[in-house]
């Protein structure tokens, strides 16, 4: 015997396994937890608030924007595990020199710190400072390239 379901049935169907998917498999509705987010002032506040608000809702597959906690204008996350933009961040990473080569992408120098399950990504030689830490299985040239844009026009060059 062949059961019959009725389109009404169908269709309640494909709304729950939708809302099982927007809500658990695909994404994470918690917020993202942020230690210490950075509080710039005067030049470089004005300019992290810029580049915030000129930031995109996604920056692709699976990298979708997420709250943080605490709430912060100067701090963006996307996706899950999630990829995580500081701006107004002080200082340089401890292990950058002057002399190091940086990754270029659409005009902007990064520098790259391999840390296990995470990589981080500076701006040492733009104001302010940026810092992006991926998961290491991100697809980090489509991610920075992505945000390229954004931080060229909210950010200044230190370098001649």
């Amino acid at each position: 015997m062949v059961a019959r379901i009725s389109i009404p049935a169908t269709i309640r169907a494909l709304v729950v396994v939708g809302v099982i998917l927007l809500t658990g498999c695909g994404g994470s509705s918690k917020p993202v937890a942020v230690n210490a987010p950075p509080d710039p002032s005067g030049a470089d506040r004005s300019a992290c608030l810029k580049l915030t608000a000129a930031l995109p809702s996604s920056l692709g597959t699976d990298l979708a924007r997420r709250r943080i906690r605490p709430a912060s204008p100067f701090v963006a996350a996307w996706g899950s595990p999630p990829a995580v933009l500081s701006c107004g961040v002080p200082g340089v990473a401890p292990s950058y020199r002057p002399d190091v080569t940086l990754s270029v992408v659409d005009d902007v120098g990064w520098f790259t710190e391999d840390r296990g399950n995470t990589v981080r990504y500076s701006t040492p030689t733009r104001r302010p400072q940026i810092v992006v830490i991926l998961p290491a299985s991100t697809q980090a040239f489509d991610v920075l390239a992505t945000l390229a844009g954004p931080i060229l026009d909210a950010t200044t060059s230190t370098v001649p």
